[in-house]
């Protein structure tokens, strides 16, 4: 599995984690980047995700979803599962409450897709107001 970043907007990042086959787009605000690297590379995306549900991650779902056959997979379902898999790697799933309540980032093969709840040198900002909920997951992480 590889990993490759997109910037969209102002300051949100997108990721596309990828096998030789099949995708998984997390926080795909930069549709057109997303499908012309999929089309480059013959790679089909399976499924559409978010690290969060504030609009700014989610503003790519509808696009990627109506031009592709991907599978949206929903923030609840993948707390309780804890993973997905994708070309036989599995992709872990850690609930990180804080930045909002559905807050959750995507780890494997020593990368980390953490959304808004950590960034550079720095963690994110606690818009649930449960700053012990904030510090468990910021530990969690390190």
């Amino acid at each position: 599995m590889k990993l490759k970043q997109f910037r969209y907007s102002e300051d949100n990042l997108g990721y596309l984690i990828y096998g030789e086959k099949f995708a998984a787009a997390i926080d795909g605000g930069a549709v057109a980047n997303i499908l012309s690297f999929l089309k480059n590379h013959n790679i089909e995306l399976r499924y559409v995700l978010n690290t969060h549900m504030h609009p700014d991650h989610t503003a790519g779902n509808r696009a990627l979803l109506d031009s592709t056959t991907a599978e949206y997979l929903e923030i609840t379902d993948l707390i309780k599962k804890g993973a997905f898999e994708l070309e036989g790697d599995q992709i872990r799933v850690y609930h990180t409450p804080g930045h909002t309540h559905d807050s959750v980032v995507y780890y494997f093969k020593n990368k980390l897709i953490s959304g808004d709840t950590l960034f550079t040198g720095k963690a994110g900002i606690c818009f649930t107001g449960d700053e012990e909920s904030f510090l468990r997951s910021i530990k969690l992480l390190l």
